[in-house]
């Protein structure tokens, strides 16, 4: 019954982390699509 379990949690975690890693991805890219600079740092005040 235990190895049900284990099993079940052995296909369930790299999904998850493959789903976690693909939003966080998006996220990021996004960002950087609507406020360009901000990695920099550059954003809020302009470059010289």
């Amino acid at each position: 019954m235990a190895m049900q379990h284990v099993f079940k949690y052995l296909t369930l975690a790299p999904v998850m982390a493959t789903f976690t890693m693909v939003a966080l991805s998006v996220v990021l890219i996004m960002l950087q699509i609507w406020f360009p600079g901000l990695q920099y740092g550059t954003y809020f005040k302009p470059t010289p």
